[in-house]
């Protein structure tokens, strides 16, 4: 099939010649070949074929067409994102991760990195809206090839495909109680299935207020729900993670059960909050961290130690039924870093682990893959902010909705 993306890359101008209709196909390949070209395009390419005909435009604006595109594998791309771009303002800079590297297999530890092939493509992409350089810009979600972006000092939440440039800023509702949050509360993005459709959540951070305001993208519109579970838990910090339509987070619990930590739980289709526990842990103190992942399919969660310098004895959790209680998660597996300073920031694919650790003034980043022992390093490049890992899908989806 590289072939055939070749030769589409190669004669676009001659390409764009062929209908997709079958009344007036003229074309010397067959409509099947067509489609399975245009699903391995990139979204630039793709915005410009659909100005080819009528038919050409109905088919890559499809839903069926969207979806499929996405769910290719050359479309998968992982983003490193600082907060400040090179120019100290509120952009967002990102690369896309090669994967094409030679590997190291070890052991029972991550012992040394292998060699590069390439260099990542690096893109610095200013934000196409307007924002005032004394806001903190986060992305809080990924979903499908859209992004959430959460301007922290301003309250403005915008969805955001950067493949298409368009973008939607989502315009708050006409209450007092929704600014009623005394401190920046924790938003979150995820996607329902069921009824096609992106919704975010605005979680408090107060545990006094216990409601979550819901926006869902097709209706355009927010909605207050109230959430009594939340009542004493507050959103520990970091990114939530998605798993068939249910966001997963960290929180404290100041309950008199003296558990000091919990997973809370959001169904984006039922609208409803759950609480799980965490797993047994042999050894938990203040100093034990834990980070949600998804790994194959699963809610995880790793566990590492540290004494606020160093870190060690990383344990991968997995929860195999959701049903909330403790007895329900299994340790998966038990590694060592090459570095005393490596921290998880995320994973990706199949199961693999993604861990960020200082070398010299720069920070880099590898995977870790868990059942095979495989080590990737991505680059060379070096990059001395802070930054997050996510996990992104170039798509044609719409920041308009359904």
């Amino acid at each position: 099939m590289k072939t055939l993306y070749d030769f589409c890359c190669k004669s676009e101008k001659q390409f764009c010649r062929f209908p997709m209709s079958n009344e007036t196909a003229d074309c010397s390949l067959p409509r099947d070949v067509v489609f399975e070209i245009l699903l391995r395009l990139p979204v630039k390419s793709l915005l410009r074929f659909r100005s080819v005909s009528k038919s050409w435009y109905s088919y890559i604006s499809s839903r069926d067409f969207i979806q499929m595109h996405r769910r290719q594998p050359i479309h998968e791309k992982l983003l490193r994102v600082s907060d400040r771009g090179p120019r100290d303002i509120p952009t967002i800079s990102f690369f896309s991760l090669d994967p094409k590297i030679t590997t190291v297999v070890v052991d029972d530890e991550i012992d040394e990195l292998g060699d590069f092939e390439s260099d990542p493509t690096v893109v610095f992409v200013d934000l196409p809206f307007p924002c005032s350089p004394y806001d903190e810009v986060r992305i809080v979600g990924s979903c499908n090839g859209l992004l959430c972006v959460h301007f922290n000092r301003s309250s403005n939440i915008i969805l955001w495909n950067p493949a298409t440039k368009k973008y939607k800023l989502l315009e708050p509702p006409d209450c007092v109680s929704f600014y009623s949050d005394p401190f920046f509360p924790c938003i979150m993005f995820g996607f329902v299935p069921q009824t096609n459709d992106y919704k975010v959540i605005k979680v408090p951070s107060s545990s006094e207020n216990p409601k979550v305001w819901v926006y869902a993208l097709n209706s355009d519109s927010w909605e207050e729900i109230e959430a009594p579970i939340l009542h004493s838990l507050l959103p520990k910090g970091g990114s939530a993670v998605i798993l068939n339509h249910c966001l997963y987070w960290l929180s404290y619990s100041n309950d008199d059960d003296n558990e000091l930590d919990i997973i809370t739980c959001f169904d984006l289709y039922n609208q409803a909050c759950t609480r799980i526990k965490l797993p047994n842990l042999n050894t938990v103190s203040n100093l034990t961290i834990q980070k949600l992942v998804i790994l194959k399919g699963c809610l995880s969660m790793i566990t590492y130690s540290g004494n606020g310098i160093t870190l060690n004895n990383y344990e991968v959790w997995v929860m195999s039924e959701q049903q909330g209680a403790a007895e329900f998660w299994t340790k998966q597996f038990g590694f060592s870093s090459f570095s005393n300073l490596a921290r998880p920031v995320g994973s990706w694919r199949k199961g693999e682990l993604l861990l960020g650790y200082p070398n010299g003034l720069s920070l880099e980043l590898i995977s870790y893959n868990p059942y095979t022992k495989r080590t990737h390093s991505f680059q060379r490049r070096t990059f001395k902010d802070r930054f997050k890992v996510i996990n992104y899908v170039e798509s044609l989806e719409s920041v308009e909705g359904s």
